[in-house]
């Protein structure tokens, strides 16, 4: 059981700021949409920070503090996500949060 939790938040921490990241680029103007990152470099920031990508991500697309800001935000509210998808996950599971 403890390795079907270890499975699922790999997959959360990808999949959670991914689709927040495809939500978000379908909004952005032409100029931003080009400064994004390309396919490779948006995955491995994926895999490598997971949650965290989110600052990045906003930085890059937006280049203002503002953008800073907004990817601040959104880090601390899907790792709060994460977290609460994770406790439950651990409970239908019958394991300790």
């Amino acid at each position: 059981m403890k390795t079907l939790r270890f499975a699922l938040q790999i997959v959360l921490s990808v999949v959670l700021p991914l689709v927040v990241q495809l939500w978000d680029r379908r909004r952005l103007d032409p100029e931003q949409r080009e400064r994004a990152w390309n396919f490779a470099s948006w995955g491995a920031a994926l895999y490598a920070f997971n949650v965290l990508s989110m600052l990045g991500w906003f930085w890059v697309t937006r280049r203002t503090w503002r953008g800073l800001a907004w990817g601040l935000l959104c880090t601390v509210l899907l790792a709060g996500v994460f977290v609460g998808l994770d406790a439950l996950v651990a409970l239908g599971l019958g394991l300790e949060p």
